[in-house]
């Protein structure tokens, strides 16, 4: 993803929130319940989050209409680093009232701190029976509770090529793991380069191959091993991760199946990575990242401009088919206080009801039931209604549900070490065993 932890070099995004933060209400939570305050509820409620340009102006236009029906005023707060606000904020005894988590490990660390209030079992009923099967598990913590539900997403499990090269190459569009690999010796054996993969960026340089491997183990081990895993209940030198690794080193490890070979992966830049799909002749034939890099500062201006008759995309094949689960980031609205106005406009922002004007800039609705007609291009409808509505599972970034020492730390470097040929694959996967810490599961 246009990770929320490399905010040094995000880019504007079409279907992808940010950062978060806030500040406001000093009333933090002192009971964690789900049950409003009595009274009319204070009449100025504070919303943080990251993102800006097309999709800050279409979710402040919903929220802002929501409101005004509501008798309500917003406050919109953005930051630029949610670990670090968020913290301080908290610290400081003055929250925001709600706060668009894009890490839910983060959510969860507070809410342990009795710092969130959870939803209603109504409310989570009424949203889980439209929102995309999985989803309710990212916001919910260790003690079994709701406290954030998604009021947009991204999805990461897309592969992109250029229409007219690939048609020209003659392969056809992989739909399971086996058929990717034969399509990729299939483009290598007529002399062209099947993959760009890219995974520089900065001093989080590694996150890229974390959607890599994360895409690999929902498929390979399942989504109930990818949550163990995620947990640290399963290792991931384990038999039912492992092969995640394995099968991404048959593609990035092979002589010619990457553009610049192995080594260069971790040179080559995640957001421009994937542009020599476009250039002529191809610099490559297969791309995998997600809907952030159909945005400006991504593919080439004049691709992004013609999107929908250049840049091809696909969901990133299933195990089997028929089986295709979909791995996805977003923005997880939780609130800090039980103050009746501030879980009206958080219930809100997490509802079916939210997103029509910020759909129309692109951000996806995590809602099956969402108009799909209102998204801005073919290319945004296609990834919503045949990858993400149709998934037979969703679960949330992997990295960002696990603690940050792994997460953002060692499953980013261990890798990046792993490809630049510094240690081999045990031990980077023992070494990444090793920082889990020992009171995770």
């Amino acid at each position: 993803m246009i990770t929320r932890r490399a905010t040094g070099t995000a880019v504007a995004a079409v279907a992808v929130a940010g950062l978060a933060s806030g500040c406001l209400s000093s009333n933090t939570t002192s009971t964690n319940n789900a049950s409003a305050a009595a009274g009319a509820g204070k009449s100025t409620v504070e919303v943080m989050y990251g993102f800006g340009n097309e999709q800050e102006t279409g979710f402040q236009t919903d929220i802002k209409k929501f409101a005004a029906a509501n008798g309500i005023t917003i406050k919109f707060t953005k930051a630029a680093s949610w670990d670090t606000e968020i913290n301080a904020r908290v610290a400081g005894g003055s929250p925001p009232d709600v706060g668009l988590f894009p890490q839910p490990g983060l959510m969860c660390d507070l809410a342990k701190q009795n710092k969130l209030i959870p939803y209603d079992d109504a409310t989570v009923a009424t949203d889980k029976a439209t929102l995309v099967p999985g989803l309710v598990a990212a916001g919910t913590c260790a003690d079994g509770k709701v406290y954030g539900l998604p009021s947009e997403v991204s999805v990461k499990s897309l592969l992109w090529y250029d229409q007219a090269a690939y048609k020209a190459a003659g392969v056809q569009v992989p739909t399971t793991l086996d058929e990717l690999l034969s399509v990729t010796a299939q483009l290598k054996a007529a002399g062209k380069t099947p993959w760009c993969i890219a995974a520089e960026s900065g001093n989080a340089t590694g996150w890229p191959i974390t959607d890599w491997i994360e895409d690999l183990v929902l498929r390979i081990a399942g989504p109930d091993n990818y949550d163990k895993w995620v947990k640290g209940t399963l290792k991931f030198n384990s038999p039912e991760i492992k092969p995640a690794f394995e099968y991404f080193q048959k593609i990035a490890f092979t002589d010619g199946n990457v553009r610049g070979g192995t080594k260069s992966i971790v040179a080559t830049n995640f957001q421009t990575g994937g542009n020599a799909l476009f250039t002529q002749p191809p610099g490559c034939y297969l791309f995998k990242q997600a809907t952030f890099i159909a945005a400006k500062g991504g593919f080439p201006d004049s691709v992004v401009a013609a999107l929908d008759t250049t840049a091809g995309v696909t969901a990133f094949p299933a195990k089997e088919a028929g089986n295709n689960p979909v791995e996805v980031g977003g923005d997880i609205a939780a609130a800090f206080n039980n103050d009746a106005n501030t879980l009206k406009v958080r219930n809100f922002i997490a509802s079916k009801e939210n997103g029509t004007e910020a759909g129309k800039a692109g951000s996806l609705s995590p809602h099956t039931t969402f108009d799909a007609s209102l998204y801005p291009n073919a290319t945004i409808r296609k990834i919503a209604t045949d990858v993400l509505y149709k998934a037979t599972a969703a679960r949330f970034d992997g990295s960002d549900s696990m603690p940050a020492r792994v997460g953002a730390g060692t499953f980013w470097t261990e890798p990046t070490k792993w490809i630049s040929g510094q240690e081999d694959l045990d031990t980077a996967l023992n070494n990444i065993d090793a920082s889990f810490p020992k009171t995770a599961g």
